[in-house]
């Protein structure tokens, strides 16, 4: 039973990664023709489409059904910091597919070696390099000017996937110190279920499935600079109750 069901999986991965790379290899040079006539005023609606149109058809091509807690109390304009824990691949789209609104994610610049992938994540992340101070600063900066101008931005505080047994990593600082800084709030999406659908731990086997998502939107008007830890650890606990109480029930 055991390898019909691996079979299955296998394929089904399969069925994801041609999905995901036609659509992606479809849409990228249009994106990057768009980019080159209009500029950047472009890239927002741009952004937009991937959140509200192709991550839709990826989710359903893939067979992912959502259960979504508290969707429909998160403001759907203006700029904010989106976050999410982060389990799977999938997530990205996942994400996008339930978002209030788009927002320009911070990704890691390696991700720009993927094969036509990084070519969208070039054309429409905000690229980061933790591994150098100056691209830290350059990257924070353009997420200021960019919240500045009204638009979210959305980060992984927890840097990459979650491979360790507690719900959630450590997280960086950087969303929380960005929110303080802005004056704008965070919107929280505590993923649930992804892992069992694309788990990073047999990379060879997804399935479909379904993910609860719980919305929470955080006030940081109360906090101050200095309290950018308090901040962050009281965020992360407020998403770590999300999963334990899942759970429980």
């Amino acid at each position: 039973m055991n390898i019909i069901k691996n079979l299955f999986r296998f394929v089904w991965l399969l069925w994801g990664g041609i999905v995901f790379m036609v659509l992606i290899t479809l849409i990228t040079p249009v994106f990057i023709l768009l980019i080159a006539l209009f500029g950047k005023k472009v890239r927002y609606q741009l952004l937009t489409f991937n959140f509200k149109i192709l991550g839709p058809i990826l989710c359903f091509l893939m067979g992912i059904r959502f259960v979504k807690h508290n969707r429909e109390n998160m403001p759907n304009k203006g700029a904010h910091v989106l976050i999410s824990n982060h389990q799977s691949m999938v997530d990205i789209i996942i994400n996008a597919a339930n978002s209030p609104q788009a927002g320009y994610f911070l990704a890691k610049k390696s991700l720009t070696k993927f094969p036509v992938f990084g070519m969208m994540v070039k054309s429409l992340g905000i690229l980061v390099d933790r591994t150098s101070d100056e691209s830290r600063k350059k990257s924070y900066l353009y997420m200021v000017n960019t919240i500045k101008e009204g638009f979210p931005i959305f980060i992984y505080p927890e840097g990459t996937r979650n491979r360790t047994n507690p719900p959630l990593k450590e997280f960086y600082a950087g969303a929380f110190r960005l929110a303080i800084e802005t004056k704008v709030p965070i919107i929280a999406q505590t993923i649930i279920g992804a892992k069992q659908i694309y788990n990073p731990d047999t990379p060879m086997l997804m399935q479909p499935g379904k993910v609860h998502i719980y919305f929470d939107q955080i006030d940081v008007t109360t906090y101050t600079s200095a309290e950018t830890d308090k901040l962050k650890e009281d965020v992360k606990e407020i998403m770590r109750q999300r999963i334990l109480n899942h759970l429980k029930n």
